[in-house]
């Protein structure tokens, strides 16, 4: 067996920008910048931040996960604490921010942007059939328009988007056809990528993973999105990440859809829907405890035969949720 002196895998989801957003509420919540009982909203948060709506949504998400905030009859979120709300202009120093940041050092501006940009196109897919329109998007995150096809180019390799007979780049919608298709590729590949990474893992990492299993099935009736979103990247992307076969693993992250709509579906709803998939998580990972990793695949294989049958579900409620309010960027097409 190859000497395997790093755990990290091949790929990973871009990095979020909601963390930083999280942590720095909570910060300003804690050292009482942020009083109890100050409602907070998505606008003017994203205003401070400079950043799109999609990432603060998240982070209140998570800050009510954690407690920090709570949701009101009002519009928004409320800072825990205080039996009244209390409307007031947001200021940068309340967030703990400086009215004229230094500017820290940044990755490439496409990979700055890059997770708001591919979080705003997957909330769109399962609402319709939208255009996406390439100088309003570099106008909305002030980039230049090669940045923006940069970013649509690897959204297509990734299946999230396409180009019309116009050429024009356009999302959605997706279908049930669609979700059986993907996950018909997903049941066959992720399997054999399994087969070729788990052996290559440490027992203390595949002993980790295990573990979160067990905490999320103890906890299944109060699930959260962020114990949620750990598990899908622990069984379908670390897991599979250190298949020495690149193809495999390209092949599939572009089958890879379901996790974005079940993510989508999570935010909406909530995480309590997904309390079966942890039991199913566990059984992979029991067996990798005990190195079968022949009964491993299979235990993945059965878990995605399900998943596909719950994401196709999934799909058909969102006929009946509200539409979100996207970037002006995204424009819906009518049928």
């Amino acid at each position: 067996m190859p000497k395997i002196t790093r755990e990290e895998p091949h790929y990973q989801r871009p990095v979020t920008r909601y963390a930083e957003i999280e942590d720095a509420i909570k910060n300003a919540i804690k050292n009482e910048l942020l009083p109890a009982g100050i409602v907070v909203t998505e606008d003017p948060v994203a205003r401070l931040f400079g950043t799109s709506r999609t990432p603060v949504r998240v982070a209140f998400n998570k800050l009510e996960e954690r407690g920090f905030l709570k949701r009101f009859d009002g519009r928004g979120f409320v800072v825990s604490g205080a039996k009244k709300p209390k409307r007031i202009s947001l200021a940068h120093e309340m967030l703990g921010l400086s009215k004229t940041p230094t500017q820290l050092p940044q990755p490439m501006t496409a990979q700055r942007i890059a997770a708001d940009f591919e979080a705003s196109i997957v909330q769109a897919l399962p609402f319709g059939l939208y255009r996406v329109h390439e100088q309003a998007a570099a106008d909305h995150f002030d980039v230049s328009r090669t940045i923006i096809r940069e970013l649509l180019s690897r959204l297509q390799d990734r299946g999230l988007l396409r180009k019309d007979l116009r050429s024009h780049w356009v999302v959605g919608p997706l279908t049930a056809l669609d979700v059986a298709h993907y996950f018909s590729i997903r049941a066959k590949l992720e399997p054999l990528a399994l087969m070729e990474s788990a052996p290559l893992l440490s027992q203390g990492l595949i002993s980790q993973l295990h573990v979160r299993t067990i905490t999320a099935t103890e906890k299944a009736g109060s699930l959260t999105l962020g114990m949620h979103e750990q598990l899908e990247t622990d069984l379908h992307i670390t897991l599979l990440g250190r298949s020495p076969n690149p193809h495999l693993l390209r092949m599939i992250r572009q089958s890879q859809i379901g996790l974005s709509i079940n993510q989508v579906f999570a935010e909406t709803v909530g995480a309590k829907s997904f309390s079966n998939s942890p039991m199913e998580h566990r059984i992979v990972f029991e067996f990798l405890i005990r190195g079968s990793w022949d009964s491993a695949a299979t235990a993945m294989e059965e878990h995605l035969r399900l998943s596909a049958a719950r994401t196709r579900k999934r799909l058909m409620a969102f006929s009946v949720f509200k539409e979100p309010n996207l970037p002006n960027y995204l424009r819906r097409i009518s049928a």
